[in-house]
């Protein structure tokens, strides 16, 4: 049974009494001039006020239980975003550092060897210009000399 349901059935066996319970068989009207026809049309409008208006209060408690649920549930799924945003973006920084580091290395690695290759270089120059002034130092002397007697 449901809840509404149940709430009905509350309801009607206050107004009604044991009548709620024994099942109603379709007797016939009070004619209306019976001394009950104006009691149980009365209960009967009773009863149909109560039921319209738990029925409305009971349709507000829901929606107004709905609407929290499903703000509760907008807070908890823009949280869980924004959480699962930070981490992505917490991962993307890292790996954009490890990234900036590698090609750090790589470019310290490319300098030191463009460095050591000049360091050849220069040295060959030197080797080369003091070979050279050797070279001419001893054409030099050769040359000066005064002939041989």
């Amino acid at each position: 049974m449901k809840p509404w349901e149940r709430l009905l059935a509350a309801g009607r066996k206050i107004l009604h009494g044991d009548e709620a319970r024994a099942p109603q068989t379709p007797a016939s009207p009070p004619s209306p001039g019976s001394p009950a026809a104006p009691s149980t049309e009365f209960k009967r409008r009773i009863s149909g006020w109560v039921e319209d208006r738990a029925q409305r209060v009971v349709e507000g408690a829901y929606e107004s239980r709905a609407a929290d649920l499903e703000e509760r549930a907008m807070r908890v799924m823009s949280s869980v975003y924004e959480k699962s945003a930070d981490d992505l973006e917490e991962r993307a920084v890292r790996a954009m550092r490890g990234a900036i580091r590698a090609e750090a290395e790589h470019i310290k690695e490319a300098i030191e060897h463009g460095i050591a290759v000049k360091k050849r270089e220069v040295r060959l120059s030197l080797l080369v210009l003091v070979v050279s002034s050797l070279v001419y130092l001893v054409l030099y002397w050769i040359t000066t000399q005064p002939a041989a007697p």
